[in-house]
């Protein structure tokens, strides 16, 4: 269910952006998001939380990935999203170095 979700979120994106861009944003966001969810669940002492986060939110994109695929499949969805966070990479240098 995960991935349909991302995937419909991927789409809205494109539609509305039409940007290479935006949809590196997009998966830089999410990416930090998982990892910000999961330092909660581990460092907050609230059971009932780290339940719930380690239950229903991934601990990245490559893991949810994961979950779905595997084989040659696998290998090429991960290197695409390798790419897409170089990409994103990139775009927060520039944007880094453009900013006065």
């Amino acid at each position: 269910m995960d991935l349909i979700i991302i995937l419909i979120l991927i789409a809205i994106i494109v539609f509305f952006f039409r940007d290479f861009k935006h949809t590196a944003f997009f998966l830089g966001i999410v990416q930090i998001f998982f990892g910000l969810m999961h330092f909660i669940a581990d460092h907050v002492n609230v059971p009932e939380l780290s339940k719930f986060i380690n239950k229903y939110i991934p601990n990245s994109l490559f893991t949810m990935i994961g979950k779905y695929a595997n084989g040659l499949l696998y290998e090429i969805l991960i290197w695409g999203l390798f790419l897409y966070f170089g990409a994103f990479l990139v775009y927060l240098v520039i944007y880094f170095f453009k900013r006065k």
